[in-house]
Parts: structure tokens; sequence; C-alpha cells
């Protein structure tokens, strides 16, 4: 168990969100305005939680890679545009986030996603009540999984590192955590499977998120 923890950090989407299919949408109406073929729905869903560019990056042909920035600029504009519908809470975050957040527990978000973006949808899903702090890839210079992200969310709260955990559902975003010295939870509720989580060596896995009750100590 962990104990004297003040600070938990968490992805969004895979972790506390399903926002895969509103993403889905979103990529392919961009590739489409760029005369590109719509990319396997499948596929894109492994590749959430990357950095967006490197997503385009992938996508694109080589003799189009000159269009990585202008899809993820114009990707940020559409994805904005799709249906809030297509956005749903994972099952019992709420009563997650509300029991740590009763007993006094900060909480923080670190999403690949631009924070306004995460503002809207956590927002809309009743849940942002709950966080004492919103970082997404606009934030910082370096996305995961550089530690930047993780860094800058324990000055923000003056938070020691060994007074904070990671809450993630990707093996990018375990290696943020691991590098920032933060203790690290995977989920398997996100893209990863748990065997590809644990080659990270995180310091527990989980199956759901309302595990976090029995691990944190508070």
């Amino acid at each position: 168990m962990l104990r004297d923890i003040e600070l938990i950090i968490y992805d969004l989407d895979g972790v506390l969100i399903d926002s895969s299919e509103g993403i889905c949408i979103a990529f392919n109406r961009v590739l489409a305005e760029v005369g590109e073929k719509k990319y396997p729905e499948d596929r894109i869903r492994e590749m959430i939680g990357k950095p967006l560019r490197d997503m385009y990056r992938r996508v694109l042909p080589l003799e189009r890679q000159s269009l990585v920035e202008y899809c993820f600029k114009r990707y940020i504009e559409v994805f904005k545009e799709v249906p809030l519908k297509h956005t749903r809470s994972l099952d019992r975050v709420e009563d997650t986030l509300s029991y740590f957040h009763k007993r006094g527990l900060k909480q923080s978000l670190a999403t690949t996603k631009q924070s306004e973006v995460a503002d809207i949808l956590l927002k809309y899903l009743n849940i942002r009540k709950y966080f004492d702090l919103l970082l997404g890839s606009n934030d910082v210079r370096h996305p995961k999984p550089c530690p930047e992200i993780i860094h800058l969310t324990l000055e923000r709260l003056k938070v020691n590192k060994r007074n904070a955990v990671f809450i993630e559902d990707t093996t990018i975003g375990l290696e943020a955590g691991k590098e920032a010295g933060v203790h690290t939870i995977a989920v398997t509720t996100g893209t990863h499977s748990r065997e590809k989580l644990a080659y990270l060596n995180p310091d527990y896995i989980v199956d759901n998120i309302s595990k976090l009750k029995e691990i944190i100590v508070v």
C-alpha cells in the first residue's frame, strides 16, 4: 500500500474517460480534409496516448509529412465540434474521485490532450470539480513520455515526488511517471494490456480505478 500520498495525478483517456469514438471521428475527418483515406478505427485506438503529431506522422505518407502540423492544429478545432455524447466516464470514476476529494487529497490531470479540451470534457461529465489542476500537451514543450508534465504538476501544487502517484493506462505515460520519480499505478481500462503495462514495472496494476482506494492509504 502507498502511504503519505498528498497528490494523485491522472491521465485522461483510458483512465478517467473513453473518448476514443470522438477521437476516431475527428482524426479521420481531418485526414479526409487533406485528401487521405479513412484510417481503420482499431488502429487509431491503438495509438491513443501518443502525442497527436506522432499519430499523424505515422499515418501520413512520407511525401506528405509537411502536413503534420496542419493536421495537428486542425484536429484540435475539429475535436471541439464532435458531439460530447461520444465521450463517457469509465466505470467507478466519479466515486473514486469523490472519495479522495472528501479526504483532502489533491487531484490533478496530466494528459496529451489540450488542457482546454480536457476542461470541456470534464465539465460535460460533471467531474471537473474534483481537480486542483489540469495540464495538457499545450502546457509543456515536451509531451509524455518526457516527464516534464509531471515535474510541472509537482511544482504548481507544491508536492514532493515521494508524496505523489501517477495513474496511467499506457507504457508511454508510465515511462514519464517512472522518469519523474513518482509512484506509478497502471490501469487496464485503456488500450494497453496488463502484460504490456507490466513491462514498465509500475508499483501496482489494477483492473478498475476504484481499486485505488485499497492501495492509497488516507
